[in-house]
């Protein structure tokens, strides 16, 4: 069974044990883009070239951002057009300062969000077709330091999946 294969599996009975959920998962065949373990892959760079190729939109949803290069990466998408909006666990204020800083002098739009004991994703959706995903937070010890993994996946059903979950969190938090 091939990789493909397996994830839709996953989904599937991901589905049935997830009976809460306000609708079902992706169940159409999302492409696996890239699949990277640090160390030594380099997620870094697979983000920040995603990032680059986007041309509507880029969600992103982190508890840990660190990586200015991943950052910078956004300023400039935001920078030609592309409507960039960042979602950061609240105890970012403290943690990740010098992206946030970053990120509102250039006037990306973002948000805060104090709801949960930890606002614990590490999702980017963009253009409405691909989703970036996995335990790897957008910082530089998860690229060099950490045990990590990342998954690339281009499906329009899950991107959508990804982003009502963003949109439900982005308009709880400040």
């Amino acid at each position: 069974m091939g990789l493909g294969a397996s994830l839709l599996v996953v989904c599937a009975f991901a589905q049935e044990i997830s009976p809460s959920a306000d609708k079902p998962f992706a169940t159409d065949n999302a492409q696996v883009i890239g699949l990277y373990f640090t160390p030594p892959a380099d997620a870094a760079k697979a983000v920040i070239d995603a990032i680059d190729q986007s041309r509507s939109e880029v969600l992103v949803q982190a508890y840990g951002f660190t990586h200015v290069a991943m950052a910078q990466a956004l300023v400039n998408a935001h920078g030609r057009g592309v409507r960039v909006r960042v979602l950061l666990d609240e105890k970012s204020q403290s943690t990740n300062r010098n992206i946030i800083d970053m990120l509102r002098e250039a006037q990306v739009p973002l948000r805060l969000d104090g709801q949960h004991a930890i606002a614990h994703n590490k999702v980017m959706v963009m253009d409405g077709q691909t989703v970036i995903t996995g335990s790897y937070n957008f910082t530089n010890a998860a690229q060099s330091r950490n045990a990590e993994n990342l998954l690339i996946l281009g499906s329009s059903e899950l991107a959508q999946n990804y982003k009502d979950n963003w949109l439900k969190h982005w308009e709880h938090s400040r």
